[in-house]
């Protein structure tokens, strides 16, 4: 019975949250001449003010623009609240990122996103603070198209292997909790150089990207993979249909040449896929690296109108002494507005990994 009030309280935790953030996400409205119904696909805009420069508009989950100067302002903001087996209840801002994004020539793209991580931490006995947040430059690049179906990016950007990683923020995933074969094996970002493009094939279109890193990596984070140099290449195939198949290699060195004359070098396969039909999509991921390997499937069906219930089996063979990991992930997600989403879940799991404890966890992330 105890156990049942602890999660009726953080359910009802994470709706005043939710509604917090919803106001939050609308309060410019309130200033606009011009309000759009908030729960639209398009991209009206739901405040428009004239300026010098031109209208200075705000879309949610678009974020604002800055009239003729090709300039946009957005992000992201996340609330979570977690209790891990044997743990009290944890609530904590866990990301605030923001967008600046300028497109200054047809041809020409520069995005950034600046991240504050663990802004605020309180336990379910009041306790907590703010002192281990960090702010990082989570990307920073910029792509240059060459022609239609050939474009080089450069600087730091997510590094691409697999689907989740590169669709990570969480107003963008289904669960608060992240598969262990997208943050174990590989570095999650990269700094250097990427190569991508696209060409038509039967039945769909093919996309490809070779990327390397060359240089010290931009702002490093603490990761449990931390590429020095690496290089690495996907392929993936989209049919007309609501299906794709893709895969992926990274080489890298985690080990500075300072510290180890001849750095090891790991390699990295991976494999993927994503079908969505009607009101069932299923998104499945493999990778291996030598002496550590990991997938999950995972299946998500809109149960009613903008509610999705969501299951996921991941397992994860970690490198040794630790035993190999299964988890089940059994969870509800309800998208009220397509820029808000809620989500609640248990993890169940009969070796605890440090990265995805058992438990419960919920969260709150909105697009502004």
């Amino acid at each position: 019975m105890q156990d049942a009030l602890h999660v009726v309280k953080q359910a009802a935790l994470t709706v005043v949250c939710a509604v917090a953030l919803v106001l939050a996400a609308l309060v410019p409205a309130a200033a606009g001449a011009d309000v759009a119904d908030p729960t639209g696909t398009d991209e009206t805009p739901v405040l428009s003010l004239p300026s010098p420069i031109g209208p200075l508009t705000y879309t949610p989950g678009r974020g604002a623009r800055f009239g003729d100067t090709r300039f946009t302002l957005g992000g992201y903001s996340n609330v979570n609240l977690t209790r891990e087996h044997g743990a009290p209840a944890l609530l904590s801002l866990d990301d605030l990122s923001f967008f600046a994004i300028w497109d200054p020539h047809p041809r020409v793209h520069f995005f950034s996103e600046l991240e504050f991580e663990d802004l605020l931490q309180v336990d379910g006995h009041g306790r907590g603070g703010t002192n281990n947040w960090n702010f990082t430059a989570e990307r920073l690049f910029g792509d240059f198209a060459l022609t239609d179906q050939l474009a080089v990016r450069v600087g730091k950007f997510l590094t691409p292997v697999g689907r989740w990683n590169v669709i990570h923020a969480q107003p963008l995933v289904w669960t608060t909790s992240r598969p262990l074969a997208t943050i174990l094996p590989f570095d999650p970002h990269t700094t250097g150089a990427m190569l991508t493009g696209w060409a038509g094939a039967p039945g769909g279109t093919v996309t490809y990207a070779a990327y390397g890193q060359v240089v010290n990596q931009l702002d490093p984070s603490v990761e449990p993979q931390l590429a020095h140099r690496s290089a690495g290449a996907r392929l993936e195939y989209t049919a007309w249909g609501a299906w794709s198949v893709g895969a992926s290699y990274s080489t890298f060195s985690p080990d500075e040449p300072r510290r180890q004359p001849e750095p090891r070098w790991k390699n990295l396969i991976g494999l993927d896929t994503f079908v969505r039909r009607g009101p069932v999509e299923l998104m499945g991921e493999f990778a291996y690296e030598k002496g550590q390997w990991g997938l999950y499937l995972q299946g998500v069906v809109e149960v009613l109108p903008r509610i999705f219930l969501v299951g996921r089996y991941e397992h994860y063979d970690q490198p040794a002494p630790l035993p190999p990991v299964d988890i089940g992930v059994a969870g509800l997600a309800w998208k009220p507005l397509p820029y808000l989403i809620l989500k609640a879940e248990y993890l169940f799991s009969h070796h605890r990994a440090e990265e995805s404890p058992p438990g419960f966890r919920s969260s709150v992330a909105v697009l502004f």
